[in-house]
């Protein structure tokens, strides 16, 4: 069942969550003693503004402010003075739908506000009846968002990093759960494919999550220009660079399994654990390096004594020298090299002038959002009841722009509504007195902003039981609303699952090919880096070098949850899902003997091989560039694909005699390489492309 999971606290939002609370339990404190419903109004606010809160809110905090306040009170403003002429309320709701959905363009900050901004206006609608005068609504929820932001203002004050130390800490225990699952790939008879796949999606979830830090290192710098460098991105560039080591460690696991003792493997595999560990850990002993040195020199060793092991298990016992290295001792890096460039954003300019293009996802999700919601309020018209505003709500909260997130984020609704709507009834049979019921709020709110991220059906039972306490203390019937919010969540899982198959759908195969090509262009981008570092002689990694390793990596993520979401979408579309399948798995493997590639520039000292090797790196640029080319280009501008490997082979075959000693490790790299790119480029040539 989705309710059902296993707890990592770290990953629970716990500073959002902490300061909604302690202001819910203030204001709620405040309204016991003068007006419970202006304090359960301003709670909404609280909780409205705890939503939008986002990295880039702290960037320009004054702007911030004042573009939450006067957007929430636009929207509540909106509402009040449109409610009741139901004609422009739907023109109104219509337009102001589109442009709000559409404002994640001009940056994460503006998208979440204005997602905000949306849910005021319907938590304006379901509170318009309540108070005899209306007017007072709009200024309680400004309020309660305005004593959220300041709050907020305060504590990033006098804590500015304690989220991104929170999500570095994150990203390693992420790349120590990596390494635990290579470890499975020394074990005899396990499932080398299955536990690859997994790898594969975990290289992904770190890639995902260092874009998540790079952008709030990047935020941070804006408001601190003055310290470039900062411990948070040393360590931001240490993630990256043991990402790069684990994942370069890519063996042929079942001829190991093969060739290797059993005591050998299991020692490797227990050796591998305690690398996991210490990458994971927060404090480390400084006797546990030399105890774990002295393991792998033990596995080095033993090495030597056997007949037939693969070159590559060589290079992996020296890698994980590195990897320790890295684990035991700071790294600092040249701090002109930690400067990122500004992320590329449009004017307001733009953004109208693209307002009416539909060729764009963003539009046709924003027009999807303003039917959806123009189709919503219809039926609550028709239905008459009040209370019918929810079915908006779950609307707007549900539908997302791709298949997949929208499909989980209902299944988690429904459950979650029905398993809050059975608490709130345990609640009112027990007839609790007013401030038992009170002091329960700040608690849900807490448990709201906790798992909203983690997992959502929790904070909407928990919202649920919020709205049946808030309805009881006003004395509405509760129960009424209840059965309303159940049947209007369930109607508005229909219409969200309709909406993304029948309005102007993006279905992912006809993203694929520019998924894909684009990762062929950042791969190559990447491999010249790294060839641009054997020719230099840089040991030192250039701040060019490591942005290739960033967006390379990033376009594999993308790819792997490309292929992911389209295995959600009806079966009908999703011919492209065996082809993207394996080219996921080989992606992966050419991105990894890329890495590997990169950790054996130190390795070559021939000055004779390194015509050879541009020679080979050129042709590396080639079939990449051509296989971009193959899915980019339409007509008679796209190039043939063939499934020909010969001029690789003969340059590989010209440059072995040239190398000596480690340097063949380069060699055999570069035939890896040359395997991948064959097996990519019968993919293209065989598949449904």
């Amino acid at each position: 069942m989705v309710l059902n999971f296993k707890l990592d606290a770290s990953k629970l939002n716990w500073t959002i969550a902490c300061k909604a609370a302690g202001l819910a339990m203030f204001i709620l404190s405040l309204g016991l003693v003068f007006n419970l419903d202006f304090a359960l109004t301003a709670t909404l606010g609280v909780v409205a503004a705890g939503l939008a809160d986002s990295p880039d809110f702290y960037q320009h905090r004054l702007q911030s402010t004042l573009l939450m306040m006067a957007s929430f009170s636009l929207a509540s403003i909106s509402v009040t003075l449109l409610f009741p002429l139901p004609w422009l309320f739907a023109i109104g709701l219509f337009c102001s739908s589109y442009l709000f959905m559409r404002m994640p363009v001009l940056g994460q900050k503006y998208g979440a506000i204005s997602l905000c901004s949306l849910i005021i206006a319907i938590y304006t609608m379901l509170g318009y009846n309540t108070y005899e005068n209306p007017w007072l609504q709009p200024f309680w929820l400004v309020i309660g968002a305005l004593s959220y932001a300041l709050l907020s203002l305060l504590i990033n004050a006098l804590y500015p990093t304690r989220w991104l130390d929170r999500q570095l800490d994150q990203i390693f225990k992420q790349i120590s759960l990596y390494q635990l699952t290579k470890t499975r790939l020394f074990q005899r008879e396990a499932n080398i494919t299955d536990i690859q796949v997994k790898l594969t999606a975990q290289s992904a979830d770190i890639a995902e999550q260092l874009g998540v830090i790079r952008h709030g290192l990047y935020v941070y710098q804006q408001r601190n220009k003055q310290h470039v460098g900062s411990s948070q991105m040393d360590r931001f560039f240490k993630a990256q660079l043991l990402h790069e080591r684990l994942s370069s460690s890519h063996l042929d696991y079942q001829r190991l399994q093969r060739v290797l003792p059993r005591t050998l493997l299991a020692d490797t595999r227990t050796v591998l654990v305690k690398i996991a560990r210490v990458i994971g850990a927060k404090h480390l002993d400084a006797s546990a390096e030399k105890e774990l040195i002295s393991a792998v020199d033990d596995l080095e060793t033993a090495r030597a004594n056997l007949k037939n092991v693969p070159p590559r298990f060589a290079y992996m016992l020296k890698n994980l020298h590195k990897v320790i290295a890295l684990c035991f001792n700071e790294q600092h890096f040249p701090e002109p090299e930690q400067s990122f460039s500004p992320f590329t954003r449009i004017s307001v300019k733009q953004y109208l002038s693209q307002a009416a293009d539909i060729s764009l996802s963003i539009n046709r999700h924003a027009l999807r959002m303003a039917t959806l919601m123009l189709l919503a309020y219809g039926l609550i018209q028709l239905s008459g009841d009040e209370h019918a505003y929810w079915l908006m709500l779950s609307c707007l909260l549900v539908v997302k722009p791709n298949y997949h997130d929208t499909k989980k984020r209902v299944d988690k609704r429904v459950y979650g509504t029905i398993v809050g709507v059975g608490f709130a009834a345990a609640l009112s049979y027990l007839r609790l007195p007013d401030i038992a019921l009170t002091s329960l709020i700040p608690g849900l709110v807490l448990l709201f902003f906790l798992f909203f991220h983690l997992n959502y059906a929790i904070s909407v039972a928990m919202i649920t039981v919020f709205v049946a306490i808030s309805l009881d203390l006003q004395g509405y019937p509760a129960n009424e609303a209840l059965i309303v919010r159940t049947l209007v969540t369930v109607i508005g899982a229909l219409m969200a699952m309709a909406a993304l198959r029948y309005l102007w759908p993006d279905w992912q195969h006809k993203q694929s090919r520019k998924i894909i090509s684009q990762l062929f262009a950042n791969t190559a981008n990447y491999q010249t880096a790294i060839f641009n570092q054997y020719f230099n002689g840089d040991v030192e990694e250039t701040t060019d070098f490591r942005l290739s390793r960033y967006h390379a990596y990033q376009s594999e993520a993308e790819l792997v949850r490309h292929w992911q979401y389209m295995l959600a979408e009806p079966s009908h579309k999703q011919r492209l899902s065996p082809d993207l399948y394996q080219l996921v798995g080989l992606s992966h493997h050419l991105l990894s003997h890329l890495s590997a590639l990169s950790t054996h520039r130190t390795q070559l000292q021939s000055n004779q091989a390194a015509e050879r090797l541009a020679c080979l790196g050129e042709l590396i640029q080639s079939e990449l560039q051509l296989m971009h080319d193959y899915l980019l280009l339409k007509g008679p501008h796209r190039p043939i694909v063939q499934a020909n490997n010969d001029a690789f082979t003969r340059a590989i075959n010209q440059l072995l005699p040239q190398l000596v000693g480690n340097e063949l490790l380069i060699a055999y790299q570069l035939q890896l390489i040359g395997k991948d790119l064959k097996k990519i480029r019968q993919l293209l040539v065989n598949g449904k492309w």
